[in-house]
C-alpha cells in the first residue's frame, strides 16, 4: 500500500510540479522573432538558452531520483518521461524553427540540446543505480553499462533500436502538426522497444538469452535525436528545407524535438519492451508446464 502510494506521489510531483515548472523554464525563451517557435538553444540567445536546458535537465534529474525513492527505478524513468514531455509538448514546432533558422548551426544547436540531455538521463540513471541491485533489467551501472558494451547482442539491440526510431519517425511525423513530436517521439519509443528487444535475444541465443535491459534500447532512441538533427545538414541539406517545409514535405525524423526524443525513450521503450519479454516469459512457461 505505502509503496503504490509513494508512486502515485511522485506521478504528481512530476506532473503537476516539476514538469510544469521545466517547461515554464523553457518556454520563457522567445524566437528570434518573439514567438514562441523554439526548442531551449534554438532560442533567441545562446546563453539564455543554455541555463535554462542545465536548469531543465537538474529538473529532469530530480523528479527520477524521487521517483525512484517514493517508487523504484522504473518509477524514476517515467517520472523522468514526464518532465521531458512537458517539455515537448510546450517546445515550438521543428518545421517553424527551421523555417526562422535555415542554416547549419540550427541542426547542430538541437543536436547539442539532445545529447545534454542524454548525458542528464542517463547521469539520473547510474546515480538510480547506486543501490543494491534488485532489478538488473532498469540498471544504468557503470558495471553494467560497461558489459553490455562488450555483447554484440547488447550493441545489436542498440542499433535496431536507433533505426527502427527513425524509420518510425521518418513515416509518421512528416507534416509538423501541433503535438506531432511528442507523440511520435512516444511510437518510436514504444516501437523501439519492440524491436530492439526482439534484436537482443535473437543475436544472445534462446539459451543465452537472460532478458534484455532498458539501458542500450533508450540509448539508442537518445541517440537518435543526436544523430537525425545533424543528418538535416545533409538531407534534405538546408538549401531546401526551407522549401520542404512550406511544401509540407519535411522528413519525419526531423519534426521530432530532442526532449521529445527523450521523453519517447523514457516512457516509450519500457512500454514496448515489456510486449517482448512477457511473451518471452509466457512462452517459456508453456513449454515448461508441458514438459
Amino acid at each position: 500500500m505505502m509503496k503504490t502510494l509513494g508512486q502515485w506521489i511522485s506521478r504528481a510531483i512530476a506532473l503537476a510540479l516539476l514538469g510544469p515548472l521545466a517547461a515554464s523554464v523553457a518556454g520563457r525563451l522567445v524566437a528570434i522573432d518573439g514567438s514562441s517557435e523554439h526548442t531551449m538553444l534554438t532560442s533567441d540567445g545562446f546563453v539564455s538558452g543554455l541555463i535554462a536546458l542545465l536548469i531543465v535537465g537538474a529538473l529532469t534529474l530530480v523528479s527520477g531520483v524521487i521517483g525512484n525513492v517514493l517508487g523504484n527505478r522504473r518509477e524514476g524513468f517515467l517520472a523522468m518521461g514526464f518532465v521531458l514531455g512537458w517539455v515537448a509538448w510546450t517546445s515550438g514546432r521543428i518545421g517553424r524553427i527551421y523555417l526562422l533558422n535555415p542554416e547549419p548551426g540550427t541542426g547542430v544547436m538541437l543536436a547539442f540540446e539532445a545529447l545534454v540531455l542524454l548525458i542528464f538521463v542517463i547521469a539520473t540513471g547510474v546515480a538510480m543505480s547506486r543501490a543494491p541491485e534488485v532489478d538488473p533489467i532498469s540498471s544504468f551501472s557503470p558495471k553494467h553499462l560497461m558489459g553490455w558494451i562488450k555483447e554484440r547482442s547488447m550493441l545489436g539491440a542498440m542499433g535496431v533500436a536507433l533505426i527502427v526510431a527513425g524509420v518510425v519517425s521518418f513515416v509518421f511525423g512528416s507534416y509538423d502538426f501541433p503535438g506531432q513530436s511528442l507523440g511520435v517521439g512516444f511510437l518510436a519509443g514504444v516501437l523501439a522497444g519492440v524491436a530492439g528487444a526482439l534484436a537482443a535475444a535473437s543475436l544472445a541465443g534462446e539459451g543465452n538469452h537472460k532478458g534484455t535491459p532498458y539501458a542500450p534500447l533508450m540509448i539508442g532512441v537518445m541517440f537518435a535525436g543526436v544523430i537525425f538533427s545533424l543528418l538535416t545538414i545533409v538531407y534534405p541539406g538546408l538549401g531546401s528545407i526551407e522549401q520542404m517545409v512550406l511544401k509540407g514535405e519535411l522528413p519525419g525524423f526531423v519534426v521530432v524535438s530532442p526532449s521529445a526524443w527523450m521523453s519517447g525513450a523514457l516512457l516509450g521503450v519500457p512500454m514496448g519492451h515489456s510486449w517482448v519479454e512477457h511473451s518471452h516469459a509466457n512462452v517459456k512457461s508453456a513449454a515448461t508446464s508441458k514438459n
